[in-house]
């Protein structure tokens, strides 16, 4: 009997133990109350660089004389790039290509025949000056460019330009946080959780195609950067009505 009293005594014992650990998980997974929102802020900044694709496209009866063409042209530009003070570090080569141009038969008749070749050149400039964009723009066309495009702006530096616009994000959440819970009768609490949505920089500003008989003046107009940053930011509610 004795026996018996002391296997109840240890089950009750276990039972009351594994009782109070699942009550301490039950209260340790409930969430606080909380109040979550978005805020976005910007900041604005004037260009201080320009980067653009300029190149040449020559075309002959054979693959060596489009290219001879093409060399002869590319290598005056690329004296002119470096004459203007733009490093080597600011312009790199991203295409090219010689390729045949075809003489279709209207009749459909016969195969295409190769009725010359073509060969395309183009650089990446980084123009540090954009003050002398326009003029360099010019004298791309003027020294046999006829490829120029996809032009964009930039900031150099745009690490206080994003940070700035961090810090108007926090406040724009925190105003708009408060609005809610001053609506709900409720109190806000410490920051829970901060999450950043990225994609803050500015993309590209696209130019128009150009081709050599562009006109000799290129008006340029840079703009402003806006840098935006979102974020979402939880509150603890406290005090709650």
């Amino acid at each position: 009997m004795k026996k018996l009293s002391a296997i109840a005594v240890l089950f009750l014992a276990v039972f009351t133990s594994v009782a109070a650990i699942a009550q301490t998980s039950d209260l340790a997974g409930v969430r606080p109350p909380s109040i979550t929102v978005a805020g976005t802020g910007e900041s604005h900044a004037k260009p201080d660089f320009a980067q653009v694709q300029v190149g040449v496209v020559t075309e002959a009866l054979t693959a060596a004389e489009a290219l001879k063409k093409n060399n002869e042209a590319m290598s005056q530009l690329i004296v002119m790039i470096r004459k203007r003070g733009i490093e080597d570090k600011d312009f790199q080569t991203t295409q090219f290509n010689v390729s045949p141009r075809y003489k279709y038969d209207k009749t459909q008749q016969e195969p295409p025949k190769i009725a010359g070749y073509q060969v395309t050149n183009e650089v990446h400039v980084k123009v540090r000056n954009l003050t002398a964009l326009g003029a360099f723009l010019d004298e791309t066309v003027s020294l046999g460019a006829n490829q120029v495009r996809g032009i964009s702006f930039g900031v150099a530096e745009p690490a206080q330009l994003m940070d700035e616009a961090r810090r108007k994000a926090i406040a724009d959440a925190q105003r708009r946080a408060r609005v809610y819970a001053e609506a709900a009768g409720l109190k806000l609490g410490k920051t829970i959780r901060i999450d950043e949505q990225a994609g803050g920089r500015p993309g590209p500003y696209p130019m128009a195609r150009m081709d050599a008989a562009a006109a000799s003046a290129v008006p340029v107009a840079p703009g402003e950067q806006t840098f935006s940053v979102t974020v979402t930011v939880s509150y603890a509610i406290v005090d709650a009505k």
